[in-house]
This record gives structure tokens, C-alpha cells and sequence, in this order.
């Protein structure tokens, strides 16, 4: 984990310097979308492949499989976050946030029996979900322009990157060899077939019902994304599938 630590810190050194001229506060109201054209394009795009695919998927998935084994699903998924999470919450100074992970990590994965179950929680130690993005928030790098990504939807320049570097530094993907690490990319398509299940009423208002779904879609990310920044996002407050995008 220490060389992880290393080799991030040393990205953050330089991405924080090459930024620092852009960094500060932003607005709660700021919107910087020059890319709106070919966002709008790509969020056409992905509405679409919601409506044929993703939404169909979790339909037949909540009709097919018990709520219980889906919540299985949901655990083991989440709890495979949990060490690029910790590396996350040391970068940032949160060594309390980061032993606290690591205690829900070991805890779930042992007497959760690899995590299907969430004995960490009934135990006090909940999710504190962070990720690269915020990192880099934290040390001041500013968030860019939004983009609309494919198959991913709303994000930052700086939120890209984020996602990038976690998927680069995340100790597990580094550590489980093949056919096993295939089978952690099934799990994760599960848990967010699983996501857009738990969320479908808020989603379809927001994608089907809004007067402008783009609109609605980049001020929800952008403001949620602003206040994890800000303040510490506890998983059992969430309310909003927008609160924590990735």
C-alpha cells in the first residue's frame, strides 16, 4: 500500500502544481461547460443506451433475483472500494477516515465472508466513500470543465483524471490475478445494474421527465460533487444516486 501511496503522492505533487493557477473555490452556482454541444451529443447518447439496455437490465434483475442476494451483491461490490478508498483518505490526511476503512475492509471481508455481508456497519464502522477527484479537490486542483462521459455520464476534467488514477492505483486490481480479476468487472456491472434498480424513480424523473435532462443531470453532479468536496459524506446519508457518482 505504501508504494501505492508513493506513487500517487507523487501525481498529486505535480497535477496540484500544474493546477494551482486555476484553483480556489468555485461558486455553488458556477458552471463551466465549453464542451455543451458534444456533452449534450453524448448525453443523448448514453439517454439511449439507459432506455434500450441499462433500464431493461434492472427491471428483469429486480424481477429475477431476491432482494437479499441483490443486497449481497450490492455489499461485496462495495466493499471491494474499500482499500483504493483508504489510500484516498490518507492522501488527504484523513488517517482516522483511512484506519477506519481499512477496520471496515478486514472486518467485512472476514466475518462478512468476502464481503457478501455487512457486519462493519452494525458495528459502526460505515462507508466513508471517497475517490481520487476528491483528493486532488482537497489539495486545491481545480475541477475544470464538465463533461458529459460515455456510458459514465456527468464528470469533470478533474473527476476524469480522478477515475483514471484510482482504476491505476487500486491495490486489489493490482494484486488478484486472472480469471478472478474478470470476475470483479462482473460484479461491478451487477452492482450498478443493481444502482440504477435502487434509484429508478429518481433516475426516470430526472432522464424522462425533466424539461432538459442534460441540465438537470449537470447541476445535480456538479453541486453534489461540490459538497462531498466540502464536507465528509458519510454512505448512510445518501439519498441522491447523483451524491456519490462512481
Amino acid at each position: 500500500m505504501f508504494m501505492f501511496i508513493f506513487r500517487t503522492g507523487g501525481l498529486l505533487m505535480l497535477l496540484s502544481f500544474v493546477a494551482a493557477c486555476a484553483s480556489g473555490p468555485v461558486p455553488a452556482d458556477h458552471i463551466y461547460d465549453p464542451f455543451e454541444e458534444t456533452n449534450r451529443q453524448i448525453h443523448e447518447f448514453n439517454k439511449t443506451v439507459d432506455a434500450v439496455a441499462l433500464a431493461p437490465a434492472a427491471e428483469a434483475y429486480g424481477a429475477a433475483v431476491p432482494e437479499d442476494l441483490r443486497n449481497m451483491v450490492d455489499n461485496s461490490a462495495n466493499n471491494l472500494a474499500l482499500p483504493g478508498q483508504a489510500v484516498n483518505h490518507v492522501l488527504q490526511g484523513e488517517i482516522a477516515d483511512a484506519l477506519q476503512t481499512t477496520a471496515r475492509f478486514a472486518l467485512n471481508s472476514t466475518l462478512g465472508i468476502a464481503g457478501l455481508f455487512d457486519p462493519a456497519s452494525e458495528a459502526g464502522l460505515f462507508e466513508i466513500p471517497t475517490n481520487f477527484g476528491e483528493t486532488l479537490g482537497v489539495y486545491g486542483v481545480a475541477e475544470g470543465p464538465y463533461l458529459e462521459l460515455p456510458l459514465i455520464g456527468g464528470s469533470t476534467l478533474r473527476d476524469t483524471v480522478g477515475m483514471a488514477v484510482d482504476f491505476a492505483i487500486d491495490p486489489l486490481r493490482k494484486n488478484i490475478p486472472s480469471p478472478e480479476r474478470e470476475y470483479l468487472f462482473l460484479l461491478k456491472g451487477l452492482d450498478l445494474v443493481g444502482d440504477r434498480l435502487a434509484y429508478s424513480d429518481l433516475v426516470n424523473v430526472l432522464l424522462y421527465e425533466s424539461s432538459d435532462s442534460y441540465a438537470s443531470q449537470r447541476i445535480s453532479y456538479l453541486q453534489n460533487m461540490r459538497h462531498n468536496i466540502e464536507t465528509e459524506l458519510v454512505i448512510e446519508d445518501l439519498e441522491d444516486p447523483f451524491a456519490f457518482d462512481y
